[in-house]
């Protein structure tokens, strides 16, 4: 056989070999998985690996997608990719009980009325198609739960999101919330509610409004306290029984609630709004103190805000709005456990635990050591920075409790039985004593559920979430009356991986070239300002018969502010030097260099082999 044609037929069968392979390691390795990645993007929380291992039946999951239009749009391409072997993961993982199909609905084909009638939202693209970007999942009896579009802005809680339709067609029933609150968080005639936190508890819950002037708690798997009206004793006492007989509340209250007071389409207060709350009779008896007069500060986590000083806008941290970090959770309590961005609250209260109470006193989310306290009357005043400085002593007790989880027996808060009012109870049944271990979560403040707490609106990149306030109602939740497998599957890591140095290095020369800047202006501005009162005076230019001393201090006012202006733009022209020039030298190490290295080892070999040979 001559050289040529072995050639060709060794490349054949190489090319052949190759194409074996692939297809082999497709069929027999399809569920295999290696996550090399330093955050661990594509590994599976074991709260999914729970869900998927009590699946019964089997669910069919659509990932409708539509390639072409998103090709244009790098940010959901690249994202359309994450999503997909995020399914492709959790179908590998189910042992066959999970059917995942990829659909790309095509523009007037049965498959795009499909996803409409689903109830996916296509988002309309630059010339006038729609492109569809979510997931149909239905179950053997016909159930389905969608997700109407995968926002890459929510990547953290992708894994969530997902498993969460998974768990929904599973599960027998929706679990059932009963909320009271005073809030204007109840949802309209269509279902959709102001306050995102309720919209995303609807979508995975039963939630049930109560009345102000409620009589009776319907059967629920949990009830929500969100900054409660003042209840009279009959309502208490329903409170009350119900804990001790499902043992499962959630009560947010605060001595300084700005969201209840926060103006509506009108410009007024919503109606019955109420600065604080509280349950002073049922919050002793769970075991927790609290004060509704007194609220909390911590300067280490302020959260910014701007103020004017001086006539300019300029940004401070504000020590009663604060973040807790993760260092100040609870680490080893499963709803606050996954949380990575922190909870950002406004003036909350302070909970301590009451001596001698029968349940566990827990703290959920604490102040750093830097915590302090504040008379809620002086914080209702909106107090400057500045004042809140003067007025700040850190507590000698600090860290301070925002929010507790008290746990275990319970007894009741009316030992003497049903108070006497307009209700009438059956006295015969009520309970001294819970018949459950009683999981009761109380955070001491309702400005968490505030969307302006966690969520900074970005007219070119949309809605960023800069807090885990969403995912920390979530957890609450499926803690309390839902899929305790889902509560670690909240918060994830994004995939995006932004140039940290190149950040830090632009960060620093903003800050050095801002002050450099508003130096120059102030000169600037000073300069065109005494010239121009020459000007007026008539004293700027020799013709008017002004001196030689005003006509000099003039030439030399024009001189300097044309030497600021220069300044200025020289500033603007030199702000990304540096910055250019790091980014120059990533591409010299990342893109060139890793070759030449490859090249010169490649060198080096045939070298060394060459001399072996002699």
């Amino acid at each position: 056989m001559s050289a040529p044609r072995f050639l060709l037929v060794m490349v054949t069968g190489l090319l052949a070999l190759f194409a074996g392979l692939n297809l082999t390691a497709g069929a027999v390795l399809e569920s295999w998985r290696v996550d090399l990645t330093e955050r661990g993007l594509y590994r599976l929380s074991p709260g999914t690996r729970d869900v998927l291992e009590r699946l019964d039946e089997p669910i069919s999951l659509d990932f409708i997608y539509s390639r072409e239009e998103a090709a244009r749009y790098p940010a959901i391409r690249a994202y359309g990719a994450r999503v997909r072997e995020m399914l492709r993961g959790l179908a590998a993982e189910s042992d066959g009980m999970i059917r995942l199909e990829e659909i790309d609905p095509e523009p007037f084909s049965a498959a795009e009325d499909a996803a409409i009638a689903a109830g996916l939202d296509p988002i309309p693209t630059d010339d006038g198609t729609q492109l569809f970007f979510g997931l149909i999942g239905r179950n053997t009896i016909d159930d389905r739960a969608t997700i109407a579009f995968f926002d890459p802005a929510g990547e953290a809680r992708l894994e969530y999101e997902i498993v969460r339709v998974i768990a929904e067609l599973d599960r027998a029933r929706q679990p059932r919330l009963a909320v009271i609150s005073s809030l204007p968080f109840e949802p309209d005639a269509e279902g959709r509610s102001g306050n995102r936190i309720v919209n995303d508890l609807s979508s995975a819950f039963e939630l049930i409004w109560l009345d102000p002037e409620f009589t009776t708690l319907p059967d629920a798997d949990a009830l929500f306290l969100l900054h409660p009206p003042e209840l009279s004793e009959g309502q208490a006492y329903l409170i009350d029984q119900f804990s001790l007989s499902q043992g499962r509340v959630l009560a947010a209250l605060d001595p300084m609630a700005h969201v209840a007071l926060k103006p509506g389409p009108d410009g007024l207060p919503p109606l019955r709004a109420e600065r604080d709350s509280a349950l002073p009779r049922l919050l002793s008896g769970w075991g927790t103190a609290y004060d509704p007069t007194v609220t909390a500060m911590d300067r280490a986590h302020g959260l910014p805000v701007q103020i004017s000083e001086g006539g300019r806008a300029r940004m401070r941290a504000y020590p009663l709005w604060f973040s807790i970090p993760p260092a100040g959770m609870d680490r080893e309590f499963p709803p606050v456990a996954a949380l990575s961005r922190g909870v950002n609250v406004g003036s909350p209260g302070l909970l301590a635990p009451v001596e001698g109470a029968t349940t566990a006193f827990a703290p959920i989310l604490s102040t750093s050591a830097e915590g302090a306290r504040l008379d809620a009357d002086i914080a209702s005043g909106s107090p400057s920075p500045d004042e809140l400085a003067q007025r700040y002593e850190p507590a000698p007790d600090a860290p301070l409790v925002i929010a507790a989880r008290l746990s275990g027996p319970l007894a009741t808060a009316f030992p003497d039985g049903p108070p006497a009012g307009e209700i009438a109870f059956d006295a015969t049944a009520h309970l001294d004593r819970s018949t459950r271990e009683a999981d009761i979560i109380v955070i001491a403040d309702a400005d968490w559920l505030d969307p302006a707490f966690y969520i900074n609106p970005d007219p070119v990149q949309g809605d960023q979430v800069v807090a885990d306030n969403l995912s920390l109602a979530l957890n609450f939740a499926d803690a309390l009356a839902g899929d305790p497998a889902l509560v670690s599957l909240r918060s994830r890591s994004s995939s995006a991986r932004p140039m940290t140095r190149v950040e830090t290095l632009r960060s620093q020369a903003e800050a050095r070239y801002l002050q450099l800047q508003e130096r120059l202006t102030a000169e600037l501005a000073e300069a065109e300002e005494e010239l121009a009162s020459l000007n007026r005076q008539g004293q700027a230019s020799a013709l008017s018969g002004a001196g030689s001393d005003e006509t000099a201090r003039a030439s030399a006012l024009r001189a300097q502010i044309v030497d600021a202006r220069q300044r200025l733009r020289d500033i603007e022209r030199g702000f990304r030097v540096e910055i250019d020039a790091l980014e120059r030298s990533l591409i010299v190490w990342t893109v060139w260099v890793p070759p030449l290295l490859v090249m010169l080892g490649a060198v080096l070999f045939l070298v060394i082999r060459r001399r072996r040979r002699r």
